[in-house]
């Protein structure tokens, strides 16, 4: 029986291996959507699992037991998440939290044996693997029925064979996972969890770099739907306000037509005619986020276009101090040089309206090869913390009456130049960062 052990431990070292191939391949070749993320976190459990096993054979420290107990405890509420972001049930998010909460004291309870006494006898017993199989055995399997009845329903020979292989991995996780656990029952059954997790790794990680291509087709699919979902339910909203002052202007200018002084009904129809310019703007930033944009390349001196827009903003009387400093190394960038007005247009507005009219606007430029950086600063109170990191989704803003556009049009136009746009807050106020791809060729004439 002792050479047993000695196969097991190359099994579990083995699988160690493979999965640690497997999660840099997720991190250098994938895209890194939901369906990739949760393939890393069963590698990466399985890994934990497999190389705590292996230190107890090769150590006999007990520490390695408890320290692979975190990975067998997480692997089936890892494995249950996975299955469903594979079939793309969205409406089972509560059932995956659910199996992480259950998880959580068996993934707990293994480091807390090192110290604890009664932490110890229940991981040590047979207690812990009688409430594993009874609290996540049931999600491991419903997983499976939901793989089952998503082939049933499946409409290409293409979408079947990928959810098979994610089927047969499920099938031979849950049938070695078991004979591992039954160990402590001294039940005669040989333990093939190590072998079966080299097998089922291997076989999710076919089923999902085989046909990456549909995955990544379906990830972009599934994120553009969201984004019209929430697109549309944003411009319900901000059409709800203005067609209500238009409303309630034309019920008002019906009913009183007759009472109503020539200076009172040139106010309701004033009222009426910007509620109607409100959502002439809507809809246009709403174009300009979704619609396809004809990008004109040409070689662009960024310096002269920054200096043309200030100089147009500069005819707003209200216009705060705007200071320039532009480097005259910056070489030219091909790019658009209407889109890329249109953002530092979008830039000034914003950077206007955080710090008033007595504010002050700061714009740089500079040539960090092999990139143009162009950063915008103002002295107003900056972004607040808990909205920063999403300052570029759509409808998100720090304004009560703005739509949240323009930020996420900016980034829109600058991706189709090459670009990209950062956010962060510094003493003065909020800086944005622009970088763009240089020519790195001569200086064009301004």
């Amino acid at each position: 029986m002792v050479y047993l052990h000695y196969i097991d431990a190359a099994f579990a070292m083995t699988a160690v291996l493979i999965n640690g191939i497997f999660i840099l391949l997720v991190l250098t070749r994938t895209s890194l959507t939901r369906i990739y993320v949760t393939f890393l976190f069963i590698c990466l459990a399985a890994m934990v699992w497999n190389f705590g096993d292996y230190m107890v054979f090769a150590t006999a420290d007990r520490f390695w037991f408890y320290f692979s107990l975190i990975g067998t405890g997480i692997l089936p509420g890892v494995m249950f998440h996975f299955m469903n972001a594979f079939v793309g049930l969205v409406h089972n998010r509560g059932w995956i939290i659910i199996a992480y909460a259950l998880s959580l004291p068996l993934v707990l309870s293994s480091p807390l044996a090192l110290k604890y006494p009664g932490a110890r006898s229940f991981v040590d017993g047979p207690l812990w693997n009688v409430l594993f199989l009874v609290l996540l055995l049931p999600f491991f399997a419903a997983g499976i029925i939901i793989l089952v009845r998503a082939i049933d329903r499946a409409k290409s020979e293409s979408e079947v064979n990928r959810l098979r292989y994610i089927l047969i991995a499920a099938c031979v996780a849950c049938f070695s996972g078991i004979t591992d656990l039954l160990q402590i029952f001294n039940v005669p059954v040989p333990p093939l969890g190590h072998l079966g997790s080299m097998i089922y790794s291997s076989v999710l990680a076919v089923g999902v770099f085989k046909h990456r291509a549909e995955y990544d087709l379906l990830a972009e699919m599934r994120m553009k739907l969201d984004m019209l979902n929430e697109l549309a339910a944003g411009i319900a909203h901000e059409l709800r306000n203005p067609l209500s002052s238009i409303r309630g202007a034309a019920s008002l200018l019906q009913s009183k037509s007759g009472n109503l002084t020539v200076e009172k009904s040139s106010e309701y129809l004033d009222l009426i005619s910007a509620e109607v310019q409100r959502l002439d703007g809507i809809l246009t930033n709403y174009g300009s986020l979704i619609r396809p944009i004809k990008i004109e390349r040409e070689p662009v001196h960024i310096n002269s276009l920054i200096e043309k827009t200030v100089t147009l903003m500069q005819t707003n009387e209200d216009m705060p101090r705007i200071e320039l400093s532009l480097s005259p190394a910056v070489p030219p960038c091909n790019s658009d040089p209407q889109t890329l007005r249109q953002v530092f247009i979008n830039l000034i507005k914003n950077a206007h309206e955080a710090c008033g009219s007595e504010g002050a606007i700061h714009i740089a430029t500079e040539h960090i090869p092999p990139s143009i950086r162009i950063t915008f600063s103002d002295s107003g109170k900056g972004v607040p913390p808990e909205i920063l990191p999403r300052i570029f989704e759509p409808f998100v803003s720090t304004k009560s009456k703005s739509m949240g556009l323009g930020l996420a049009i900016c980034r829109r136009l600058l991706d189709l130049n090459g670009g990209t746009i950062e956010a962060a807050n510094d003493n003065a106020g909020a800086r944005f960062t622009i970088h763009l791809p240089a020519d790195n060729g001569p200086v064009p004439p301004v």
